[in-house]
């Protein structure tokens, strides 16, 4: 499979029932909780409103190879918006075209056409593969921790 059998393309409502299984195996590998109902409005945000970010799905032919998900921040740190590369994911059979370093210009790419000085993304320390790739891109790790405390309506 060379890379240009691959191409990217915006995600609709309609590519949804299909980008479930993809989403599916990604929070399977990752550890990540899985709520399907939580997934559908937060994906249906992000396909309608262009302020949240961009989804984007790694296609084969018609076949979903991947995805990823960037979101749209703000920060004192970086001078306003940034993009937060949520997902990026890239299905085993599709591995090996370089996709992960297409689908990084990509994203990279969207958020300079929004005028964004930055993109961070987030790696897990265990995932040595991915954090090769993301610093041979040229991104650093920062000495300091992701913190996260979840906000609910019992607060």
């Amino acid at each position: 499979m060379s890379h240009n059998d691959y191409r990217f393309a915006a995600a609709t409502e309609a590519d949804l029932p299909r980008l479930m299984p993809v989403l599916r195996e990604f929070y399977a590998v990752e550890h990540l909780p899985w709520n399907e109902p939580a997934l559908r409005a937060a994906l249906s945000v992000l396909i309608a409103d262009p302020g949240a970010g961009r989804l984007r799905l790694i296609l084969h032919g018609d076949e979903i190879a991947g995805h990823l998900a960037v979101g749209f921040c703000f920060s004192l740190e970086f001078g306003g918006r940034y993009g937060l590369l949520d997902e990026l994911f890239v299905l085993p059979a599709h591995r090996g075209a370089g996709l992960a370093k297409r689908a990084l210009a990509e994203a990279e790419a969207l958020c300079r056409a929004e005028g964004l000085l930055a993109l961070r993304l987030e790696v897990n320390d265990d995932n040595e593969r991915a954090r090769g790739i993301y610093e041979r891109a040229g991104y650093t790790a920062h000495a300091r921790r992701l913190m996260t405390r979840w906000l609910d309506a019992s607060d």
